[in-house]
């Protein structure tokens, strides 16, 4: 049985730019950093895993996963973010339903291998959350 996500992997061919984007400049803490320099894991403030992934960046070649951070103000990470060097490849739209009302506001950033990194905030009230 699946009991929960164990973690999210992000291939990189260059784990030091790699591990400047995720620790610094996204601010997740790092919490695993293997001797042999090929693996190392950040966790987010709920308690989630990012993985990067030396071992294995040729999986980037063929299909890309990318890594979704829920943010509680888009619009002031996106500038935060882009102020600490991040490549903002889209920036900050509202996704909508149908009849228009609002989903959420997404922004695409680009870690140091154009491994998409998506942010997200729901919007208040969305039925189910």
């Amino acid at each position: 049985m699946i009991t929960r996500m164990a973690f999210v992997a992000q291939p990189t061919r260059n784990m030091a730019a790699a591990k400047r984007f995720y620790g610094e400049v996204l601010g997740l803490k790092a919490d695993f950093a293997a001797p042999h320099g090929k693996w190392a894991e950040f966790v987010t403030p709920d308690g989630a895993t990012v993985a990067l992934d030396a071992f294995s960046p040729e999986i980037s070649d063929k299909a890309r996963a990318y890594l979704s951070l829920e943010s509680d103000d888009i619009v002031a990470d996106v500038a935060r973010l882009k102020a600490a060097g991040a490549t903002v490849a889209r920036d900050t739209w509202t996704n909508r339903d149908t009849a228009g009302g609002e989903i959420c506001h997404m922004a695409v950033l680009k870690d140091p291998d154009d491994n998409s990194v998506v942010l997200h905030q729901i919007v208040p009230g969305r039925q189910g959350h």
